[in-house]
Parts: structure tokens; sequence; C-alpha cells
């Protein structure tokens, strides 16, 4: 009976293991397995075929199935089996427990040995066996391997714990992300990434582990365990990444993210260091405070996009990129406070339209609208097992402790496809970008904000480079100048305040620069007291736009275009307004050109000083604010001959003797209104003297570019326009005379008066014929050649010459005859054609010498019956000249008449014929030659008595001699020679004691007469060299004998 019993019993066991074999109707799976039969309650998408091998203490059993299950999730079960079994068993009288909790299950399975040791020794078993509805990640004894060492925390332990079933039989081809009970912070999770390895046809946990023993079930606990074959290593959070990232496909985005935190403490130095602290306007509040750390920021955030770099470049312009990134350089650039806290408002706005609260990877969150921490919607979907925004693909997602983070790199406009706001580039931003923020806010304490803030549109910006918040300034604070209407003086070079200084900066145009453009532009600093508007601005472009100029002397470095169609331009130097007269003509002189773009129109130096004399001897520098400005015609170009002033001739000679009308025509050159150099119409103008003054233009596509004043034609080539603070100067190569300018011809006469020959005044000689002095100053004038009164006085030509009459009318010309000597001075239009006199046999012509500039008049014997040809003593030079009016070039001469002066007078001697017999060559020379003569003669000579000197002067040079062998001069003893002496001198009649040294055999003969050499032995006992070899070796002392018994007198001797 108890036998029957126990069998019922194995037999009830073995039918209970055969109904928890479970799988899928809809997948097809063949595996070998070896396992204690579990209860695995599943829902599944797959098709399954098993055959299975169960073995136990008590029994063997080999087993064919086909199954059909279908499992809910409350583990219930309903089961239809068609079962063939053959079985063969040895039934064991103790069956074995099935394993119903974690720990069981860990327990019973061997490769969980070495975790479930590690779960122990942490006191993770008694939270384990309180959880329900969990699945476990267990690592088996393999995954160890290496690892020793780990400091393992509880919380640590609970990375492995998913707070959800987690069963490979629900997953399919699209990634997963789930949540563990590890919490990063008070309300994030740790997640973990699941995704199918189609290559090894496994499941892959975040990019490390595999899952190898899938879906074991602890039924109990409502949970499952799946074996992986490594340990989960510990993912950084999203703030770790971003604000430590490697990731160069990232960069500008993470640059972005960490500049959000600016160092508190920077902040505060770069405030303290700020000069301008005070601001007379504001700046409106930022929205709100930003967060002062990744952790605070991303709060709540689970999701975050980011673009490449490369999408970032494509996505935004240049200018904004720079903007963002603006505070990357906070110990290079010495931002102003306000620019670095409105860059990373800018950044906050941006970042917070790529945040999302919600996970969402993969199956997560997607197929639905989520929207933005800024609150703008965007559709999430996953296509092709990738991610899609809005219709934007994700390039590749990685997921982190606490959240995950989509990368995009499509080739398109992100921001503007998802419709995220980036930042506008108004002025201010831009300057921010461009790190120019102390000049926004020297903006805002000038009052000038209004200029920046994008409410102005259709502008450019000029921006000096050393403006820049990285240059270096020296100023003194305490001199900084507050009062924006404080004018400096007059003799100071600055005439503007500061706050003018900025608005001349600002242009009231917007334009695109093209190549070979000259263009005056309005700027936003106007005087209505001062110029009746606003002031101009120079811009010239060349070399296809390469190379750009403002003021002609600025050089433009970089320009761009902004929002608001603005654009900004930097230059390499100060843009200011125009400085006063003086100061203005000042840098005219001291440049001695007026610059226009690359190239510069000299100026003449001697003339131009000649000008600033004249207008500041009739207090013109001085001009009073007439509401219109003034333009000024300034006489200080270069001219073909001489300067300009000299060219006036007899005409400022005029001018010098009266200075009032002097005045008047320097005052003709200042008009009281504005003409710049693009005037293209016509329009009169009222003088210093009150006279009218009408100005045309053509085109200014003409060239060279002419404006004409009263008829005359002026060339006044585009932008060169020299500014100054009251108007504009054109530089001109004439002097301007008005229309009713003219001198009387008397007056114009007494300009050649010489008071060192008041006696010999050609003037006075006129006025003794009454005839001839009526038809010079009559209704129809004569004009005169005038000698110089030295030359009269040394031809002696005096009121009693007797053909005083004759002498008068060769030097009068009718007026309708000037017009060619005219022309021939000006050396244009003149043909050699002869200038005819009053007198009835002679003309004149003219000759002009380029080279020279000199204007000869040569005789021409209109009546004579003798051929002449060119006579050197037959012409004059004419030193100058002068008109009553103003010569047109036009060969109208009847209404003016003119004065020329001559270095010599015209000889009547020259029209008589030559002597009967008188045929001998006469050779004329001038004086250049003969001088050229006397000077060669001279040296000629000079050449020769130098070479008589040298020749006959020579004399032969005496050997040197010594100091002892030679006599004095004033010796009167007698000279006794060695055998070594060449020249014998001459015997004085008495032995000395050079007499010693000389033998008695050599003759007393003068010292000039070289005696002939002899050949000598060996020089023993000489006292000098020896002349008979090279050495010169020093020899004993040649004896000679007692001599003091043959000396006849005493002798100075040493020690006798």
């Amino acid at each position: 009976m108890i036998f029957i019993l126990w069998v019922l019993i194995i037999y009830s066991s073995v039918l209970v293991s055969g109904e928890e074999v479970t799988s899928s109707s809809s997948s097809t799976l063949t595996t070998t397995s070896t396992s204690t039969p579990t209860p695995t309650p599943t829902a599944t998408a797959t098709s399954l075929t098993t055959t299975s091998v169960t073995t136990s203490s008590a029994t063997t059993t080999t087993t064919s199935v086909t199954t059909s299950v279908t499992t809910s999730s409350s583990s219930s079960t309903s089961t239809s089996t068609s079962t063939s079994t053959t079985t063969t068993s040895t039934v064991s009288l103790e069956p074995i427990p099935t394993p119903s909790t974690i720990i069981d299950v860990l327990s019973s399975e061997p490769e969980f040995s070495y975790f479930l040791r590690v779960l122990q020794r942490q006191g993770m078993v008694p939270l384990l066996n309180e959880l329900e509805n969990v699945t476990l990640l267990a690592p088996i004894n393999s995954a160890f391997v290496g690892t020793t060492g780990i400091d393992w925390e509880n919380n640590a332990l609970k990375r492995y714990v998913v707070n959800q079933k987690l069963l490979v039989g629900n997953l399919d081809k699209d990634e997963r992300v789930f949540d563990t009970l590890y919490k990063v912070d008070k309300s994030t999770y740790y997640s973990i990434r699941v995704r199918p390895d189609l290559e090894s046809l496994e499941y892959v946990i975040d990019e490390v582990a595999s899952i190898v023993d899938e879906d074991i079930s602890a039924k109990h606990q409502y949970s499952y365990i799946q074996g992986i074959d490594h340990l989960l290593p510990i993912k950084p959070t999203m703030c770790q990444e971003l604000m430590n990232s490697t990731n160069s496909e990232i960069s500008l985005f993470t640059k972005m993210f960490q500049l959000l935190f600016v160092d508190e403490e920077m902040v505060s130095e770069k405030s303290k260091s700020n000069k301008k602290k005070k601001k007379k306007k504001p700046k409106k509040d930022l929205p709100r405070i930003l967060p002062k750390s990744c952790e605070e920021f991303l709060n709540g955030t689970q999701t975050i996009l980011i673009p490449s770099n490369e999408l970032v470049k494509q996505s935004l312009s240049e200018l904004q990129l720079n903007y963002y990134l603006a505070n990357d350089e906070l110990d290079t650039y010495s931002s102003t406070t306000d620019s670095i806290d409105e860059v990373r408002h800018d950044i906050y706005n941006l970042l917070t339209n790529l945040m999302f609260s919600d996970l969402v990877v993969g199956k997560n969150g997607t197929g639905e609208s989520r929207k933005s921490k800024y609150g703008i919607s965007h559709k999430f979907e996953l296509q092709k097992h990738h991610l899609t925004v809005d219709g934007v693909t994700s390039n590749s997602t990685h997921v982190f402790s606490n959240g995950a983070i989509h990368i995009f790199d499509a080739n398109i406009s992100f921001f503007e496809k998802l419709s995220i706001p980036v930042v506008e580039m108004i002025p201010r931003k831009a300057l921010y970008a461009l790190h120019y923020s102390n000049f926004v806010e020297e903006l805002y304490f000038r009052s000038l904000d209004y200029l920046i803030d994008g409410s102005t549109a259709q502008q450019t910006v000029f921006l000096n480079l050393e403006d820049r918040d990285d240059a270096e300034d020296d100023d003194d604070d305490d001199n900084e100048i507050t009062d924006v209407d404080v004018y400096i003086s007059e003799p100071s070079i600055k005439s503007f305040s500061s706050r003018q200084n900025l608005l001349y900066q600002f242009v009231n145009s917007s334009f695109d620069l093209q190549d070979d453009v000259h263009i005056l532009l309005d700027t936003k600093l106007c005087s209505h007291k001062r110029i009746g508007g606003c002031y101009k601005l120079k811009l010239s472009a060349s070399h296809g736009t390469k190379t750009v100029t403002v003021n002609d002397d600025v050089r433009i470095l970089n320009h761009l275009k902004i929002a608001n169609d603005t654009s900004i331009f930097i230059a390499n130097g100060e843009i200011l307004p125009p400085t006063n007269l003086k100061h203005s003509l000042g840098d005219l002189i001291s440049s001695g050109a007026v610059y226009r773009h690359l190239e510069s129109i000299e100026i003449d130096r001697t003339s131009c000083l000649k000008t600033l004399e004249y207008i500041n001897a009739f207090d013109l520098y001085s001009l009073d604010d007439n509401n219109k400005g003034y333009t000024i015609f300034l006489p200080c170009g270069t001219t073909k001959f001489k300067n300009l002033w000299t060219n006036l001739g007899l005409v400022q000679n005029y001018l010098k003797n009266n200075p009032k009308i002097h005045q008047s025509v320097m005052k003709g050159l200042f008009l009281e209104g504005l003409v710049y150099s693009d005037f293209n119409s016509s329009t009169k103008l009222s003088s210093l003297n009150g006279d009218s003054v009408l100005l045309e233009k053509s085109s200014v596509l003409e060239t060279p570019n002419s404006l004409y004043y009263n008829n005359t034609a002026l060339d006044v080539e585009l932008n060169s326009d020299l500014l100054f603070s009251q108007g504009v100067i054109h530089v001109i190569n004439e002097v301007l005379f008005p229309d009713s300018f003219e001198i009387p011809i008397e007056e114009l006469i007494r300009t050649t008066f010489d008071s060192n020959f008041p006696d010999h005044f050609m003037w006075d000689i006129i006025k003794m014929y009454p005839n001839i002095h009526k038809s010079i100053v009559g209704k129809k004038p004569y004009s005169l050649l005038i000698p110089t009164a030295e030359s009269l006085k040394d031809f002696n030509i005096t009121t009693s010459f007797k053909d005083i009459l004759k002498f008068v009318d060769l030097h009068l010309i009718p007026n309708e005859e000037v017009h060619k000597l005219l022309n021939c001075i000006d050396d244009t239009g003149y043909n050699n054609s002869v200038i005819r006199t009053n007198f009835s046999e002679g003309g004149l012509v003219c000759k002009h010498k380029p080279n020279t500039n000199k204007v000869m008049l040569q005789l021409h014997k209109l009546n004579g019956t003798s051929t002449e040809s060119y006579s050197k003593d037959h012409e004059v030079v004419l030193l100058n000249h002068g008109c009553t009016k103003l010569y047109t070039g036009d060969n109208n001469t009847d209404s003016l008449s003119c004065v020329f002066l001559l270095q010599k007078p015209l000889n009547l001697e020259w029209f008589n014929e030559p002597k009967r017999g008188d045929n001998f060559l006469h050779v004329h020379l001038g004086w250049v030659s003969v001088g050229a003569g006397v000077i060669l003669g001279l040296m000629l000579f000079g050449g020769i008595m130098v070479g008589l000197v040298f020749c006959l002067g020579k004399r032969e040079k005496s050997s040197d001699k010594d100091d002892m062998e030679s006599p004095r001069a004033d010796s009167g003893f007698m000279s006794v020679l060695t055998d070594e002496d060449e020249f014998i001198p001459y015997d004085r009649g008495y032995e000395t004691d050079v007499d010693v040294l000389r033998t008695e055999t050599d003759a007393l003969l003068p010292s000039h007469m070289k005696r002939k050499k002899k050949i000598r032995k060996p020089d023993y006992g000489s006292t000098t060299n020896s002349i008979n070899g090279t050495n010169g070796s020093t020899t004993l002392p040649r004896d000679i004998g007692n001599i003091r018994s043959t000396l006849n007198r005493e002798r100075n001797i040493p020690g006798y």
C-alpha cells in the first residue's frame, strides 16, 4: 500500500514537470538544454520547435513535444498538448523542490555562485527577497575573471536590478531602455540600454554584456533573471559626458554647453576691472536667473538632441557661431559682464530647445509629439530602427546613466528644420560676437543704445580694431570726458565730443561693395548749425573689393552683413570726424598730398604755404557757423611751370600792393554751401564777398572729373574731398578770380616800377606822348612790352632818346595779337606765327622752351629786303606778364590788355643793314659758352703751371742721416766721416768728435756728391749695420789705436 502511494506521488511530479514546459507559438528555435524544470511564463512573438531532455534524480525521459502555448502576464497558462512518449525511468524516492525565488534560482545554478556571494556580502539578499516584478541581470562566473578588488556598494549593485520584467522573448529588433533601482539623483534612476546584435543573434546590454541565459523565472516573486557574460560598468551621467567630452564630432555643442557655466569669480573680476561702471540708460532685464551648475541645468532632462560640428556650421552663420562662443576666451578679451550674461542667456535659450524631460530612445517615447523644455513641440518617430525628429534622422544614440543623447549629422539647416529659434544678429549681439563689448558699453553710456538694439535698420557701423576688447587701454580714468556737448577750443585738434565721435562711426545706409567704387556716405553725426546737415564719410574700393579705405587713409580689414540690413566694417585705424580748418590744412601741408584711396594728389608745398599765409593774413581760418557749411577751392595744386602764385606774374604784384583787393580774391575762394566731388547738377552759391558763383557739373563719370566755377573748368577728382569740421575743401591748381575782377592798365604798368631805378620807368616815357597814352587806356587798348628799369638804364633809354617814338611803337602790341603771345606762354595752341607790333617794320616770334620754362621773343623784320637767319642777339627773354582781366584761352583778347616784362628792350639797331665790306664771319656766343670757355682755359693753364713746378723744382732727396753722424748746421767743427758714409759732407776745417769715426783717406767733398761704392771686406768693427749684406749683425769695435797722444787739444770726453 505504501509502495503504491509512493508511485502515485512520483507520477504526479512528472505530470507537473511536463505542464511547465512553455514556448511561443510563432517562432521556430532548435535548442538542446539540460536544466531543472522551472515555471517560465512568456508572451512572445516567436515560433519555437523544441527538443528537450529533462533529467532529475528520479527519472530519465525522452520526449518529442509539439506545443502551442498562450501565456498571460499573470502567469496563468492554458495548454493543449499532444504527446507521444516513450519513457524508461528509474524513479528516485526523494524529489528536488523547484526554485521559486531569485535567490533560490541563483543558489541552484552554479554559474551564478560568484555573483550570489557578492550579493550576500553586500547585504542585498533581504532586498531582493522583498522585490516583485523585477528582472535581475546576473553576471555568470566567467564575467568576474580578472576583476579583483571591485569596491561594491549597495547602490551600485542596484544597477543590475531592472525595475520591471525584462523578457527576451518580448524584445524585437528595436532597442529599448529600462530603468534600474540605482538612483543617479533624487528624481532620476540609472538606465540600461538593450539592443539586438544581428551578427551574434544576441541581445546586448549597454554595449558591453550579452544575455547568455535568457528568461529564468522566479515565479514566487513574479520576476526573471537574465544571465549576462560581463559586468556592467557604471556609465557617466550626461553632465559628466558633456562637461568632459572628448568627442570631436560634437565639440562645438559641448563648448557652448560648457560656456553656459562661466566661472563666477572670473565674471566678478571682470566686473571690478571694468572702468565704466555707470550707464545713463540701463539695459532691459534678462529673462531668468541662469543655472550655476550642469546638474542644476539638466535636472529633469532625460533626452538631448545634439547637432554635429558640421551641422552646426551649416545651420548657423559664422557670426552667430562666434557669438555663442564669445565667452570662450575671457582670459584674452576684457569683455564686459553685460556681454557675458547676454551670451549665456542666448546659449540657455538655444540649449533648452534641444532638451526634453521624457526619455526617448528606440521604442521608448517614440510615435508621439513631445515638448522641449523651451515649450516647442516636436514629433518623435522610429523609422527603420532610427530616431527621427520632425523628419530629421539621427546619426547615432548614446545612453548614459540618467538619459540619452541623440547626435544628428544630416546635410540640412538643422535649427530651421526643427523650427528652433537662433539668436538674431542685431548690431549689439554682432558687436559682442566680434568682441567689442566695451564699445557697446560706451554707446549705452552715451545714450546711443538705440543704434544697436535692433530698432534701427539700413545702417553701417565702422569700427576701429584698436577698440576691440583685447586692446590695451592706458587712458587715465580721471581724464575721461563725460560731458556730451563739451567742445574743445579752436587751437586744439579735437573738435567734437566723445558722443559725436561715436555718431560719426554710424552711416545712414547699407550697401554692397563693388569694385572700383568711390562714394560719399552720410553719417549720423549731424550739425545743422555748422554745415546744415550730416557729415560725410568717404569710402573707396578697388581690386575686387580686396582694398577698401575710409577717408582715404584708413584701411578696411573686414566687412560683414548682419540683421536689419546692417553692415559692419572693421578698420585698422581711428575713424574720427573731420577736424577744424586750421588742423586740416596743417595735415595737408605735412603730408604733401591729398590722399585718394590707393593714390594721392600731390600738392605744391611752396604754393600751398603761400596760400595758407594769405588765409592767415586775412583771418579766414575762423569761419562763422552759417547753417550751410563752406566749400573752399584751395590753390595748392601742382602746375606745369613754376608755382600757381608765381604764374600770376604781375597780377600777384598788383594783389600785394592792394591788400583789400587781394582779400576779396581770397574770399572768392570760400563759398557758402556744400558741394562735394560727387556733385552732379548745378547750383548757385555765394562767396564770402557776396558774389554769386555758378557751379556746374555735367557727369561724375567724366575723366578728368570737371567742376565748372563760373565757366572755369576745374579738375576735381571723385572722392578727392578734403573734409573739415565746417565743410569741404577742393585742391585746385590755379587761383580763381571773380568775373568782375579787373585791373586798371595803369595800375598793372606800375607793378613794373623799380625803386632802384626811379628815373627809368617806362610809364613816364609813355606819358610824354598823349596820343599813345590815350590809346593805351582807351576803349581799344594796346598791350605793352616793358623792359626792366635796369636794362633801360643800361641801354640809356630816357626821355631824351632820339628815336623814343619808334622805340615805344616797337614795344606796343595790338590786342588782337596778344592771344598769340598768351598761348605761347601757356604752351597751348600756338603755331609760331608772327606777332605784329605797332612798329610797321618789325614783328616778333615767340619761342617757349619747356625744359627751362623760358619764353623768348625773337625779332622778325616785316619789310626787310635782305634774308636774315636766326640771330642770338636779336631775341629777348620774357620775364613776367599780367593782364587786366582773366584770359580764358578762347583767343578773345579784345577786352583786355596785358603787360609783358622783358629782360632787355627791343633794339632799333637790329633793323639797320650791316656795313658795306663787313664780310667778317660773326660768331655769336652766349654768356654760358663764354663762361665755360674761361673755366676750361683756367683749368688748362693751372695744370700746365703745376706740371712745371713739379718738373723744375724736383730735387734729389739725400739719404737720411743719423743725427750722430751728420754735423749740426751751427757746428763750428769739421766733420769726420766713417767708412760707411756714402756721401761726403763739406769739411769745415776742424776735426770734431765725429771725425774720429772717419778714415783719413776719405776725401773731403761736398755732401751732395755721391761717392762710388766699392767692394768691401766684412765690416769688422763697423759702428753701423752692414751695407754689404743683409744681416747687419753686431760686430766688435774697430781698434783705432791709442789716439790720446795724437790729440792736439782737450776733448770733452767723459772721464778725462
